[in-house]
């Protein structure tokens, strides 16, 4: 076994990338261990250099979608899915699974994990069988189609709904025709788009039109939307007959031209709108659920 001083004379020989892959593979006795270390600290270099430059064998086991346990440094294990290996390579971002609730309610945490801090990867195949990710529409990718669609659907929601209503108000029924219209739009859009994330909010997935687990349900959909067209024309149609018998107050504008009960007619139309978009998500949630324990780890989905 070499002495120290011969040890410290062939770190010294070696160039730095020879140096650093030396402290990646490790498996030193402590005394060399630490004239290495010495030999970094005076090049500057760290064991973290060492980890970024050359990859672990684990990471040879680490793919986009891989689901697996990752140990950290301290003993710290995390189930997450892997994301993706950010540009300088030193970090990798996941989504943290809890496994006693996310696959009951599908929430994941992002999370960005530097490679130094990573001991080991174990993969778990056998999660990719459960849900979330027997979902069938949990493929984010959008098709033409569906993009075209959920575009010109956003346009004429946000863009065409004023002119709309300035076009119909005068005419007899023409505030409950203008709103169905908009209120169909807006259930389409946010029932079936992907809405969310970031900093915006809960990352709420899409469902997909022609997705397996959602075309059994579009029937009840529609008839489920029936109901609270019928709903919001029989509130509408309501109001606008007890304004006129309100108090002043009620119909004075403000600086902007709005009015209390022109506040009180769009909240109540938009709680309404909302109460059915959630119940709408809530079923097919429960549909692809129901589709994934019959049909495990089926990778089908439309648009």
């Amino acid at each position: 076994m070499p002495d120290l001083k011969e040890l410290d004379e062939h770190y010294r020989s070696l160039s730095d990338e020879e140096l650093l892959k030396l402290r990646a593979e490790g498996g030193f006795t402590g005394e060399a261990e630490k004239v290495l270390d010495k030999e970094l600290a005076r090049r500057n270099l760290t064991s973290d250099d060492a980890k970024r430059h050359f990859a672990p064998d684990w990471l040879d086991k680490v793919d986009v979608g891989a689901v697996g346990v990752f140990k950290l440094e301290g003993g710290e294990r995390v189930t997450a899915e892997v994301v993706g290996l950010n540009e300088a390579g030193d970090r990798l971002s996941v989504k943290v699974i809890s496994p006693d609730r996310a696959l009951r309610n599908g929430r994941r945490n992002h999370r960005a994990i530097p490679l130094h801090r990573i001991v080991s990867f174990e993969p778990q195949p056998d999660l990719m069988a459960r849900w979330p990710f027997s979902d069938p529409c949990r493929d984010v990718s959008l098709s033409n189609p569906r993009f075209i669609m959920l575009t010109t659907i956003f346009l004429c929601l946000t863009v065409g709904s004023l002119p709309l209503f300035l076009l119909l108000a005068s005419r007899p029924w023409g505030v409950q025709a203008a709103s169905i219209i908009t209120y169909t739009l807006f259930e389409v859009f946010f029932t079936f788009a992907r809405t969310g994330g970031g900093i915006s909010g809960p990352d709420v997935p899409p469902f997909k039109f022609a997705c397996p687990a959602v075309e059994p349900k579009i029937p009840r959909l529609l008839w489920r939307h029936l109901g609270f067209l019928l709903a919001l024309f029989v509130v509408q149609t309501a109001m606008l007959a007890v304004r006129p018998h309100l108090p002043a107050w009620w119909n004075m504008q403000d600086r902007k031209g709005s009015t209390l009960f022109d506040g009180a007619f769009f909240l109540l139309c938009f709680g309404l709108a909302w109460t059915q978009v959630r119940t709408n998500r809530s079923l097919l949630d429960r549909a692809h659920r129901e589709f994934s324990e019959l049909v495990p780890n089926d990778g089908r989905s439309g648009n």
